[in-house]
């Protein structure tokens, strides 16, 4: 028993690593039964380990490609890991395989009874270290059957488990984990003789009645959200049982805060509903249902997580773990019904079962999405280049990080250069706070007494707000109050401040902001969108500067939103353009003059208010457009009714855009993104939603991506996105591969790869700015390079110095005192700028 309990030390480890236990050389085989080739390795060199979870008493199976040296900064683009829950259904067990030693399992989420052969080495993996691990999967299928630390168990609990357990599944797991004494006492040998080796690998930690131990500390310098003053009452929706875990962001792990609690959603009006949880001693969280929740389900765990905030914002974030599958499926139908009419308020019993399935899917963390085309791979040259690009910025990285400098390109001159400008040119009278503070005077004052006021009205609190990246010429073009900064990208993919557009007014000579800016005809002009006069564009050509066309539309058609005509079409001499409004859809032509620019045979409009808020178009032309209720409509042309609708999740969408050949759309929502992918499974010939409807049993799977509510607790606010856009490129190579958006002063990109080949919402690369984000996009043609838009700086940062999110990482560093609230980031003015952006 004492070498059981010392092997103990072997198999869990230490919390700071991960990976408990590993394997470190073997192959990993899928096996497919009713495949033509039914055994495909998948990792020739690969590591078996065991991985501690955020959940207590639940681990994973992990199987993780071994790369060379060399080869690792190509990993952001590669399957280099399968995970796998561990409990009675993966089947874990021993076993010969073509003469060798190994381990096989049973895929538990797969649907087409995909199993997995992991070969060892023997010369790399003995005897005792392979009973060792069998020993510790079956510990760890223990542990989450039982929900107490294994040591916790009478000393007879191996036997007994061996020889009494209910479950077929668990029995005939544990049936291969068969240690002798000799077996025991070369175990014990061999972690006399290789522990050393083994902590160089992985840090070891505590066994699991030292982790209880450890746990009853936590929890006394865990602080706990107070209690609430009163429990909302109501019509009692769902309730149901488990067990309530709060992160702590100190040990960044969930810790149990109490073994039995209830979960009730309960109705206090008409489409009101609030979520209460509390046990018999204490009550816990009484909150309303509501998109800031950032709720996560995940069916593997039988788990939500979610966020709250008490009275002075302050984020925690919750676990339930429900008591058994029928609990959990209670919980996710309560909970996604009440979302679901809290925000659409309509009943959810008049939603069809085909949208509720898809309703449901779209808040599973873990949704099977269809494969990526296999004409994704890039090429060996495209790779070699980005991984010599992600190895420079490293280093400059490291550089930058060792003088405590932003590694970021940021537009910032010296007042030297900035008075040798002024000296050569009048392009520079838009001037940052500091620089004015330092002047002894302004250029202003020698203006007319108009102008002097309107470029008051422009300084005073005017702050940047628009972006537009270039397509043809190498320039993005900033909005801020009524003026546009220019900016040049070089080369070496940084930027440079280029020239300032001093005043934005209309053809009449009044001034206005505008509230919408899209690049036209191959950039040569910009069209401007007033907020004020939303039946009118403006058209201003960059060469002079200037507003030099009034485009009134429509007197009687208000346009919210507009979008090219397709995808690259800003790149071509195309005039037209799509426009939206509430309810209509519609083709704006400037040539037809007077006043009704609207293509009559290119219009679609609906008889109740849709609420549209945002398009965007495919390279064929077909548009996606977003409402306010949630809802994605898709277009193969204008002027007929969508050929989809996809139902909504209730949260407005604010921004959409779509991939080149329309395969993928990602609609952004305030707390999170939905990826969809509209190509049809059961059409021969791969056509996609633009073209066709989905039948109505087969809506896509919807993939929610959103932050882990436990990095909202680092993070220390709500979430609120920016319209996320794809990298795009007019190759016709289907490169686009990444998604970026931002909220708060963090800028955020996903792999649309990964997403899709793990199914996971939540991997993500993220850095943070020392002010809030405002707006971001990629430089157009490729993805290494973001645009990044601060209030008052612009910033141009590779996409390799995004890191996966860390505590260190994610801490919101404190504001400056008297800049602004203590929730907000702010930073000195010498910190931000000292140029015009």
């Amino acid at each position: 028993m004492h070498a059981l309990r010392s092997l103990g030390k072997l198999v869990w480890g230490s919390k700071e690593a991960p990976e408990q236990f590993k394997l470190k050389s073997g192959v990993l085989y899928e096996l497919h039964p009713d495949a033509k080739v039914s055994r495909k390795c998948i990792y020739k060199d690969a590591e078996l380990g065991i991985r501690r979870t955020n959940i207590a008493f639940q681990y994973q199976l992990v199987v993780q490609r071994v790369v060379d040296e060399g080869e690792a900064d190509l990993l952001e683009e590669a399957d280099d890991e399968r995970a796998f829950l561990i409990g009675t259904e993966l089947r874990f067990s021993g076993t010969m395989i073509e003469g060798a030693y190994g381990f096989k399992w049973v895929d538990p989420v797969s649907t087409e009874n995909i199993r997995h052969e992991f070969v060892v080495e023997d010369d790399a993996c003995t005897k005792a270290m392979r009973d060792a691990f069998a020993l510790a999967v079956a510990r760890c299928v223990w542990e989450r059957k039982a929900r107490r630390p294994y040591t916790e168990a009478p000393a007879d609990e191996v036997q007994k488990i061996l020889t009494q357990v209910e479950d077929d599944e668990l029995e005939q797991l544990l049936s291969n984990v068969k240690i002798d004494n000799a077996d025991l006492a070369q175990a014990a040998a061999y972690e006399a003789e290789d522990v050393p080796q083994l902590e160089r690998s992985y840090a070891a930690v505590p066994a699991p009645a030292a982790a209880a131990a450890e746990q009853s500390t936590t929890e006394a310098h865990l602080a706990l959200p107070a209690e609430p003053k009163e429990m909302k009452t109501g019509k009692v929706i769902v309730s149901v049982l488990g067990a309530l875990y709060l992160f702590d962001p100190q040990l960044a792990e969930f810790v149990q805060i109490a073994a039995d609690v209830a979960l009730t959603v309960v109705e206090t009006g008409k489409f009101t509903y609030w979520m209460n949880v509390a046990s018999d001693n204490r009550d816990y969280s009484s909150q309303l249902i509501e998109p800031e929740m950032n709720a996560v389900f995940n069916n593997d765990y039988k788990s939500l997580i979610w966020n709250y905030f008490d009275f002075n914002t302050k984020a925690y974030s919750f676990s339930l773990v429900s008591a058994d599958k029928e609990h959990y499926e209670a919980m996710h139908q309560g909970l996604t019904r009440a979302a679901y009419e809290t925000l659409n308020e309509e009943p959810w019993s008049k939603v069809s079962e085909a949208s509720q399935d898809y309703l449901l899917d779209a808040y599973e963390e873990d949704v099977e999405m269809l494969p990526a085309p296999e004409n994704w791979d890039s090429n060996e040259e495209s790779e070699e280049e980005e991984e010599e690009e992600e190895n420079e910025s490293d280093e400059e990285e490291h550089d930058s990080s060792s003088r405590h400098e932003p590694a970021s390109t940021s537009v910032k001159t010296s007042k030297s250069k900035r008075h040798e400008e002024e000296d050569s040119s009048e392009g520079s009278e838009y001037e940052s706070e500091s620089d004015r503070s330092n002047s002894e005077e302004s250029e202003e004052e020698e203006e007319s007494e108009d102008e002097h006021e309107a470029g008051d009205s422009a300084d005073n609190g005017a702050k940047n707000s628009k972006l537009a990246v270039g397509y043809k010429h190498g320039r993005s073009f900033v909005v801020r109050g009524n003026r546009i900064g220019v900016f040049r990208h070089t080369d070496d993919d940084k930027i440079e401040f280029d020239t300032t557009i001093n005043r934005i007014d209309d053809t009449h000579g009044k001034e206005f902001t505008p509230s919408s800016v899209m690049l036209h005809e191959q950039d040569s002009a910009l069209v401007l969108m007033n907020q004020q006069r939303p039946h009118e564009l403006y058209r201003m050509d960059l060469e002079y500067g200037k507003v030099v066309d009034e485009w009134k539309v429509h007197e009687d058609i208000p346009t919210v939103n507009i979008a090219p005509n397709s995808k690259f079409s800003q790149m071509t001499g195309d005039k037209t353009l799509v426009g939206i409004s509430h309810n209509m859809l519609y083709r704006i032509d400037p040539r037809l003059g007077g006043d009704n620019l609207v293509v009559q045979n290119e219009q679609q409009a609906y008889a109740t208010k849709s609420h549209f808020t945002s398009a965007a178009t495919t390279e064929s032309g077909a548009i996606a457009v977003g409402s306010g209720k949630g809802e994605v409509r898709l277009f193969d042309r204008l002027g007929v009714r969508a050929k989809t609708v996809l139902p909504a999740l209730g949260e407005p969408i604010i921004g959409i855009d779509v991939t080149s050949d329309g395969r993928y759309v990602v609609a952004t929502c305030k707390t999170y993104l939905l990826l969809i992918d509209t190509k049809i499974p059961t059409d021969p010939d791969g056509k996609t939603g633009f073209q066709k409807p989905f039948p109505q049993a087969q809506k896509p799977a919807p993939k929610r991506l959103q932050l882990k509510p436990e990095h909202v607790v680092y993070m220390g606010a709500p979430i609120s996105f920016t319209p996320a856009k794809f990298n795009q490129s007019p190759d016709g190579n289907h490169s686009e591969k990444t998604i970026v958006t931002s909220t708060g002063p963090f800028v955020i990109t996903w792999n649309l790869r990964r997403a899709l080949g793990t199914g996971r919402g939540d991997a993500y690369q993220i850095k943070q700015y020392p002010d809030m984000v405002v707006a971001d996009n990629f430089r157009f043609g490729q993805d290494r390079s973001i645009v990044v838009t601060l209030p008052n700086d612009v910033q141009s940062v590779k996409r390799s110095q995004l890191a996966k999110p860390t505590r260190q990482s994610l801490m919101v560093r404190p504001s400056t005192p008297g800049t602004g609230s203590s929730r907000l980031l702010s930073s000195s003015r010498n910190d931000i700028v000292d140029a015009p952006y």
